[in-house]
């Protein structure tokens, strides 16, 4: 096992209440328990990484972190980060990184069969703009939300190198950190984003502590707020390698 430090790295999706077009109510937290999860960090005395800081940490390389570092991160891109956890995060001095889905600019959650007239869209390429210029990460969770166990060698390249390509374009900037949905990845998913140019790569519960299968503990809609604390506690102990 490395030195790295065990930092907790969770994950989001819809900062709303759900409704009847969620296909999966689950990925919602309202934005009154994300902002008491927030408080709590705050309290707790956490401050969010720096993402190039992060990185060289995670090389065995010097690096500047804060005493008691954490990750934010949001998988689809959803309009509602930016509208109802930017703000939250802005307040507390907090930063995040955001994963999206490259085919899937100002649509719903397609991969949930959730219908055109569900108002929960992800968000266009201005609106990863403007958390990009707030300090973000701008990460990508693929072409089309497909499993990454379920896929070929010839699709595994296809949706990472494609949607770095689309995300690059649509951003003007660089893209380097990819979220494999649903968290599910294999050895050659690992290889397909090492071969594609990305730095990092992450899955959810099972991510085995490596570069390419960083673990992230899911918050979802049951979170509580002392859930919230259990789940910060169990990402405060995986082992990273």
């Amino acid at each position: 096992m490395s030195n790295f430090p065990r930092i907790p790295v969770l994950v989001y999706h819809k900062i709303a209440g759900p409704s009847e077009y969620d296909a999966n109510p689950n990925t919602c937290v309202t934005p009154a328990n994300f902002e008491r999860q927030m408080d709590l960090m705050a309290l707790m005395g956490y401050k969010t990484a720096d993402p190039a800081e992060y990185f060289k940490a995670r090389l065995g390389l010097a690096s500047r972190l804060p005493k008691k570092p954490f990750l934010i991160t949001f998988d689809d891109a959803f309009e509602s980060v930016l509208t109802r956890a930017l703000p939250v995060l802005e307040k507390k001095g907090f930063s995040a990184a955001l994963f999206m889905v490259s085919s899937g600019f100002g649509r719903s959650a397609f991969w949930d069969e959730e219908t055109d007239d569900s108002p929960n869209r992800l968000l266009e390429p201005s609106g990863l703009k403007k958390l990009r210029d707030a300090g973000w990460v701008i990460g990508s969770h693929g072409v089309s939300h497909r499993n990454f166990t379920d896929l070929d060698c010839t699709s595994l390249k296809d949706e990472a190198s494609l949607s770095k390509k689309e995300l690059e374009e649509a951003l003007g900037s660089e893209v380097s950190w990819f979220a494999y949905p649903y968290g599910a990845y294999s050895p050659e998913a690992k290889r397909a984003l090492a071969e594609a140019g990305y730095t990092m790569g992450f899955a959810t519960e099972e991510g085995d502590g490596g570069l390419f299968s960083v673990p992230r503990r899911i918050i979802s809609g049951k979170s509580g707020l002392l859930n919230f604390a259990l789940r910060l506690r169990q990402a405060g102990k995986i082992s990273i390698r």
